[in-house]
């Protein structure tokens, strides 16, 4: 049986996240919502010390590329991120329904092109749900960072992987 994968801590090892809302409901469709996610985002950016390579937040779900944090761990960054934005999602809503499933998914990214991969799949996210005709016009991703336009309240550190202009202007 394979060993399980131990991360060292700030070694800047990527992880995909993909994190979808309670029974994918759409807990993340009106703007105040995504703007709130995207500031918590940032915060705990800072706080843990990490960076983010990509994002997209959509209705119902997030996807966030990220290096493993100098401080504590990817899990402790999302469960901190999912208890924060369910609070502030609750009362804001007057509800005290679950804001997240019980699970997200966390993969360990290794290579270039899983990196252009996912960024490309983030990016076009939007247009394939059919909230928008181009990456860039959807304000809660990192699409507008890759393509050299002002980008939105979270700080991206793009990949140095020239083939991830590509993944923008391919819309």
């Amino acid at each position: 049986m394979p060993k399980a994968r131990k991360s060292v801590l700030g070694r800047g090892e990527l992880h995909f996240v993909s994190c979808a809302s309670y029974r994918h409901l759409h807990k993340l469709a009106v703007d105040k919502h995504r703007d709130l996610l995207c500031q918590l985002l940032e915060e705990l950016r800072v706080k843990f010390r990490f960076s983010i390579v990509g994002y997209v937040v959509l209705p119902s779900v997030f996807h966030m590329l990220l290096t493993e944090p100098e401080k504590d761990s990817v899990d402790e960054i999302i469960q901190t991120l999912r208890q924060r934005y369910q609070r502030r999602y609750n009362t804001s809503v007057r509800s005290d329904e679950p804001a997240w499933e019980k699970s997200y998914s966390d993969l360990h990214v290794v290579t270039p092109d899983q990196i252009v991969g996912f960024l490309s799949t983030m990016h076009q996210a939007p247009v394939k749900a059919g909230l928008v005709e181009a990456p860039t016009e959807w304000s809660w991703s990192s699409a507008l960072r890759y393509a050299g336009l002002p980008e939105g309240v979270v700080t991206v550190e793009p990949s140095s992987d020239p083939r991830t202009q590509i993944v923008v202007s391919q819309a």
